[in-house]
């Protein structure tokens, strides 16, 4: 039989949360054993699955004093009086340098990204304060626990807890960085009665970061260098000057004609584009050219005219007077944007990003007629259910679009409400079918975020 006359513990590694003497079973404690407790330990004595004592630091002399349990021992007529028990010595230093991160990303809504996945790293410190509970609820019949057999348990609290507490702080993405001091005290107080019920006390709690994954990353970094997303003209300009640089590159040897024409008429509308997006520029007032050709005719004589000059060929570039091939078109803007295009036989759907992390559905309509049976184009958006009430404030919205209007469309039985515009194919050059798509996204986009709170498209 086992008997225990010197009962200590002393943890090399510093990670042993619990530990049990004897790691396996019980023994017999011998009366007037020596009980020996460090510092930043406390011992429980456990009998018949039951904790009987605990004990500080110190060293003590298991006698009836200390242990009542004894006393009823002794009148049994052995000539020893062992029982069989278990000690645990649990740790009551602080565990530090304990990392938390989250597995898979947390998917959260966020005010000016929408839906964003995020990825949170940080670190976390606790200590045994209920040591009794802490064997009852945790170790168990354990031998020994340490913390990184426990650490694994922990940190899904903290991700668990840190997620609800994200969720519902309604914090901004961009506003994170500087709240990262606010959600670790509020994620402090919130898992503390969590770790309560283990016995445990989170001591401290920090935030070392908050990111989303790459692509949001790039998404954010294409807003900042288009900072005047919320302008309709300036969204436009930044998408039609982004499709004349794709649409530049690879206009070399093998090119067909259709793509050197595609290039260069846009190529051609560029400067009118610029000066129209130019700011202050104003043409000069036709008196002062009345009155500087005066002072001109008052003097000296007129300088002879210069030499006109030699008439320049365009007619290579403008093929014939056939209606533009409107498909060959889009699929040129859709490749120069980034657009994703479904092409069908009468209706196509593109996919047009309108800022980061949002995406507006686009269709474009290839069989329909005006009165005297010109082809015509129609460009549209469904913004959700029509619905009647709505009436007043649709009108009033028309007043103020620039492209197009809004309107009802019956689909399947069911009413929708589109933003439409439509272009006679015979003179929808590419300029203004990349106008048009990205004016009907973009106001179809804000419609729905401010009308209806959300995409429903």
């Amino acid at each position: 039989m086992l008997r225990l006359e010197v009962i200590d513990y002393v943890d090399p590694t510093g990670q042993a949360i619990a530990a049990r003497v004897p790691e396996f079973g019980t023994a017999a404690i011998q009366y007037g054993a020596q009980l020996i407790v460090q510092q930043n330990q406390e011992a429980v004595f456990f009998r018949d699955g039951r904790a009987m004592d605990s004990f500080g630091p110190g060293r003590y002399t298991l006698t009836t004093a200390n242990i009542p349990i004894l006393s009823k021992l002794l009148t049994i007529p052995w000539e020893k009086s062992p029982f069989q028990a278990c000690v645990y010595f649990v740790g009551k230093q602080r565990f530090v340098d304990q990392g938390w991160g989250t597995r898979t990303p947390i998917t959260l809504r966020d005010p000016d990204f929408g839906l964003v996945r995020l990825r949170g790293f940080g670190k976390f410190s606790f200590r045994v304060v209920d040591a009794p509970l802490f064997i009852n609820e945790v170790v168990g019949t354990q031998g020994k626990v340490t913390t990184p057999e426990i650490s694994n348990y922990l940190r899904d609290q903290v991700v668990s807890g840190l997620t609800d507490l994200l969720a519902t702080a309604g914090i901004g993405l961009l506003e994170l960085p500087a709240k990262f001091d606010e959600l670790a005290a509020a994620g402090r107080a919130k898992l503390g009665a969590q770790f309560s019920q283990l016995g445990l006390e989170l001591t401290d709690f920090f935030i070392n970061s908050i990111t989303p994954p790459e692509e949001v990353q790039r998404a954010i970094d294409a807003r900042s260098s288009m900072a005047a997303v919320g302008d309709l003209q300036a969204f436009t300009m930044y998408q039609a000057a982004q499709g004349i640089g794709q649409l530049s590159k690879g206009q070399g040897e093998g090119s067909s004609a259709a793509s050197l024409g595609l290039g260069a008429g846009i190529g051609m509308m560029l400067p009118q584009m610029l000066q129209q997006a130019m700011q202050g520029q104003q043409a000069r007032p036709a008196t002062a050219t009345a009155g500087q050709e005066s002072a001109a005719g008052a003097g000296a004589s007129a300088p002879p005219p210069a030499a006109s000059p030699a008439p320049l060929d365009f007619s290579s570039l403008a093929g014939d007077n056939a209606a533009p091939n409107v498909p060959a078109v889009l699929r040129q803007l859709a490749t120069a944007n980034g657009w994703n295009i479904q092409e069908a036989d009468a209706v196509w759907k593109i996919e047009v990003p309108v800022g980061a992390l949002r995406k507006q559905i686009v269709e474009v309509l290839f069989s329909l007629q005006d009165d005297q049976g010109h082809p015509v184009i129609s460009i549209q958006s469904s913004c959700g259910p029509a619905d009647a009430r709505q009436a007043a404030n649709l009108l009033r919205f028309n007043a103020q679009l620039i492209h197009g209007a809004f309107a009802i469309q019956r689909t399947d039985g069911t009413d929708r409400l589109v933003l439409r515009e439509n272009l006679l194919a015979q003179t929808a050059d590419p300029l203004e079918l990349l106008r048009a798509i990205t004016a009907i996204a973009w106001q179809a986009d804000r419609y729905e975020e401010q009308v209806l709170g959300g995409d429903q498209a």
